[in-house]
């Protein structure tokens, strides 16, 4: 019991990730639910196999979703970080109880745009919201996985290309028109979890030249806490040395580095920009 006990403080799984990934299954779930299925709508990756086998054979979409992702994270698990998988695994059992769940209310509207759109902002929202706990869905993100170790293609390549296979067969199920929708939501779904992560979460660097940089450096390290890092350079038509300061920090901090930049030096070189990740191991992981 105690070295279970430890291997899970090892894990370092939080009580937030733990709750932000059952909320985030819990609007994806509903949004199948509520909106795709109703709508007559397909899907991606391995909820979009899902969706034929229910439109096909109709096959409850929780016992379909469950047999499928067993069988993803059991060939992929390695794939992935320890962390990332249990909490993965936490992500599909919510999902299979909440897929479970009766539909109480069947939405229904000959605008098939509305349900479109819709479901493609709520499945964004709830995908970034699982990613920016540490969690996935499997489906897609493994089989984007498995492809980028074995051929060297990027994750979100490898995904998109699943995603298109699965959504292929449609057109004979769900006609040309909804196929197109279904398309539609996808690309939605994809601007919506981008953006769900840039801004909710995201991580700033900070590049600062100024020939104050050790003072400035003083006061950001005192004030804030904030580690940085200073890198030496030389000026190409000058040939002057430059000294460089970099950082990487939250959005809502870089609102308080940037003013005291400019308190020590209103001359200073400020550059900003947004990041993809902080991470230093195993390059693949973040491709």
């Amino acid at each position: 019991m105690k070295s279970l006990i430890k291997y899970w403080q090892q894990l370092n799984i939080k009580a937030t990730e733990l709750v932000g990934v059952a909320v985030g299954a819990l609007i994806y779930s509903m949004t199948y639910n509520y909106l795709l299925l109703p709508s007559h709508l397909g899907e991606g990756g391995a909820m979009g196999i899902t969706a034929l086998l229910y439109y096909t054979f109709q096959i409850p979409s929780y016992l379909s979703n469950l047999i499928i992702n067993v069988i993803l994270i059991a060939v992929g698990y390695r794939l992935f970080e320890k962390k990332t998988t249990y909490l993965t695994i936490w992500a599909i059992a919510w999902m299979t109880i909440f897929l479970k769940i009766p539909v109480f209310y069947t939405y229904h509207t000959h605008e098939l745009i509305v349900p479109t759109l819709l479901a493609g902002a709520l499945t964004g929202i709830s995908i970034g919201l699982i990613f920016r706990y540490n969690g996935t869905i499997a489906g897609d993100s493994i089989i984007g996985k498995l492809l980028n170790y074995f051929f060297g293609m990027s994750v979100g390549t490898g995904s998109l290309i699943f995603d298109l296979f699965i959504v292929i067969p449609f057109i004979m199920i769900i006609g040309f028109t909804n196929t197109v929708l279904t398309i539609i939501y996808l690309y939605v779904y994809s601007i919506f979890t981008n953006q769900f992560l840039a801004n909710i979460g995201a991580k700033k660097a900070v590049l600062v030249v100024s020939p104050k940089y050790q003072q400035i450096a003083i006061t950001i390290s005192k004030q804030l806490g904030q580690e940085l890092t200073i890198f030496n350079g030389t000026g190409f038509y000058s040939s002057a040395d430059q000294h460089m300061l970099y950082m990487i920090a939250s959005p809502r901090r870089v609102t308080k580095i940037v003013p005291i930049i400019e308190s020590e030096d209103k001359n200073a070189l400020i550059v900003v920009e947004n990041i993809r990740s902080a991470r230093g191991l195993d390059m693949r992981r973040i491709l």
